[in-house]
């Protein structure tokens, strides 16, 4: 994988019925930011599951727009009955959402799978 560019790779969840799991690696700058937004709102629209986490442990990097697809992200899936979660965010992915006041984002942050798997069985 070069610098500029993420991956996906869609995953079932281990011990939970009707989850998935969206695992994005790599870069997510301005110029990804609209591939990862199909992405994701298209597996959101596809998906039969009603239980949703983006995986972000292998994110390198992300600026603003970036973050900005995970909340519309996360509130397409909402407005859609889906519960959705971001597992595992680096520090400074976190300081992210933090400095630009994504509420949603952080409150949809678990810190790993297990508690991802927590907050989705309740």
């Amino acid at each position: 994988m070069n610098d500029t560019t993420f991956q996906t790779e869609i995953r079932a969840v281990a011990g939970l019925e009707d989850a998935s799991t969206l695992h994005i690696h790599g870069r997510i700058r301005y110029a990804q930011a609209p591939a990862l937004r199909r992405e994701i709102l298209d597996w959101v629209t596809r998906s039969p599951a009603s239980r949703l986490i983006i995986e972000l442990d292998e994110v390198e990097e992300m600026d603003t727009s970036g973050a900005a697809v995970l909340v519309e992200s996360l509130v397409f899936g909402r407005d859609r009955s889906k519960q959705m979660l971001l597992c595992s965010p680096s520090e400074s992915v976190m300081r992210l959402f933090r400095l630009a006041g994504f509420e949603e984002a952080l409150a949809a942050c678990c810190p790993s799978p297990a508690e991802a798997l927590r907050r989705l069985q309740v």
